[in-house]
């Protein structure tokens, strides 16, 4: 199943100004990898070509520059293949535009007749990018994962929620305290919205060496989630310290925050509740998910292997 919609990329049958999308999304995705781009998308009669760009090759005894005419057809919004009739005259388009390849750039697939006619142009070289290509190149390409964000941004989202590393047999989230929200969904702005608040008991600010107790930890989305639940706990005669979630996802921050906390613990300067000490545990636990790498299927098996060892031995 695809992970990106290429519906979200306007049609090019639109009169919006939003008709060239498609054609702007290929020159941006084949200049990230690499491609100099030799004639830029235009409107009007283009005489068979979309772009046409120029891929150099580093070759053992010399270097050379393929010249690659690039036609873009997006079919996504009718769910139609690509058809012989939406591609005449390839060969003539790819010598009268002085090229030695041809690209075809699809957001759907080519039928089997087009397929059968590009299978027999062996004069240049062929190559088709259809949404499957294409995908798979945009989400293995680091180069290439913000154009998912600036072209396909209700699928962006939806990606990163299910970002997390697989470290459990399900995900957890973190959920706001206020709103029930998931912290670990990013916002439009492409980050995490939220912060991990500790409260704590007032102590007399002239005593440097006071324990510091947490009776609770909250979690909470910036603004007024995070505004109403300080209010609550401030009327009840606490105070709070917080860290941004943004900033613990980073894994030095990450790894400094466990590192506080631990060496809180052990010079006895901070103390916890059972309540919040679970609170805490649940919140590393969570964002970890976003820290840490994917497992390899090695490690799976290994983390399997040790839990099959009794705790005796």
């Amino acid at each position: 199943m695809s992970l990106l919609n290429f519906r979200e990329i306007s049609s090019a049958n639109n009169s919006d100004g939003n008709q060239d999308s498609f054609e702007l999304f290929a020159r941006e995705f084949f200049e990230r990898l690499g491609f100099k781009i030799a004639v830029n998308p235009d409107r009007g009669q283009d005489g068979g070509r979309d772009i046409i760009i120029i891929e150099k090759r580093d070759g053992i005894l010399n270097n050379s520059e393929v010249k690659w005419l690039v036609s873009c057809k997006h079919k996504a919004h009718s769910g139609k293949s690509v058809i012989v009739s939406d591609e005449e005259d390839i060969s003539d388009r790819v010598r009268a535009h002085g090229c030695d390849g041809f690209i075809g750039f699809y957001s759907t697939v080519t039928s089997s007749g087009l397929n059968t006619k590009l299978g027999k142009l062996n004069e240049f070289e062929v190559q088709i990018f259809d949404h499957e290509r294409i995908e798979r190149v945009l989400l293995n390409n680091e180069a290439l994962k913000q154009l998912i964000r600036r072209f396909f941004p209700i699928s962006y989202n939806k990606i990163n929620i299910k970002s997390p590393s697989n470290l459990f047999t399900e995900y957890m989230p973190l959920k706001c305290t206020s709103c029930g929200k998931d912290l670990l969904y990013k916002d439009i702005s492409d980050k995490y919205g939220g912060v991990v608040v500790f409260v704590e008991e007032k102590n007399n600010l002239e005593e440097s060496n006071v324990n510091k107790k947490i009776v609770d930890i909250y979690y909470a989305c910036k603004g007024t989630c995070d505004k109403n639940l300080a209010h609550y706990y401030f009327s009840l005669g606490y105070t709070n310290g917080w860290n941004d979630i943004s900033d613990l996802i980073i894994p030095y921050k990450f790894l400094q925050f466990c590192v506080g906390v631990i060496n809180g613990m052990r010079n006895g300067k901070q103390s916890y509740t059972d309540e919040a000490f679970e609170k805490l545990k649940h919140f590393i636990i969570a964002i970890s998910q976003i820290v840490m790498k994917n497992q390899s299927e090695e490690d799976v098996k290994r983390i399997i292997d040790l839990q099959s060892i009794p705790k005796g031995l």
